[in-house]
């Protein structure tokens, strides 16, 4: 699999300007399937997009309540914890020593509090096509794992953070928790920005 043909560039700027959350992840498999013409992207067009949202928005409303006292979001993805459903995918750190107004990933790798992690439903009800060598290939499963992962967990985060009413000025970042990590949100005082095509 050539990495290189992955639709990261295009995913990261669907996030930031696309106001419409389905819109958004049907634009991010089409990037995918012109990039990788399978018929395994059919799997991603129905996922239940709205209420992972609002189930991502109470998570993460509930976590900077208890850890109030915070500038930096780390927002780590892990596809190997879902426990057929009982599990997690997404784990959250939150840091003190983050400055907001500048784009650094230091203050990620060693933040002052970690929270409940969480799964995101969706993910999970698509997994068996990250996994499934009877009917895809391993360059059609490794391909879609990593876009949808990123892509559809960066929609659903976008619009859960900006939909909350948060007092601190932050700077968050989401990707894999043991690899790529990119930019997301970012607020200034009265200014909330997606800032998704910011390179670290």
């Amino acid at each position: 699999m050539n990495w290189e043909d992955l639709p990261i560039d295009e995913t990261r700027r669907e996030i930031r300007i696309e106001e419409n959350p389905t819109k958004a992840i049907l634009k991010v498999v089409d990037y995918g399937r012109q990039k990788l013409p399978s018929k395994i992207w059919n799997e991603f067009e129905n996922m239940n997009i709205e209420k992972d949202i609002q189930e991502a928005q109470t998570w993460l409303n509930q976590n900077l309540k208890k850890y109030s006292d915070f500038s930096g979001i780390y927002l780590g993805l892990d596809t190997l914890n879902m426990e057929e459903g009982q599990g997690t995918n997404l784990e959250i750190g939150l840091s003190k020593s983050c400055d907001p107004k500048i784009f650094s990933d230091e203050w990620a790798y060693e933040c002052e509090n970690y929270g409940e992690s969480h799964l995101i439903k969706g993910l999970y009800e698509v997994s068996d096509s990250f996994n499934n060598q009877e009917k895809w290939t391993s360059e059609e499963r490794n391909f879609t794992e990593y876009l949808i992962f990123l892509g559809y967990s960066g929609i659903v985060l976008k619009e859960a953070l900006t939909n909350l009413k948060i007092e601190n000025d932050y700077l968050s970042l989401w990707g894999f928790h043991d690899g790529d990590m990119f930019f997301l949100t970012q607020k200034i005082g009265n200014i909330n920005s997606v800032v998704t095509e910011i390179d670290l």
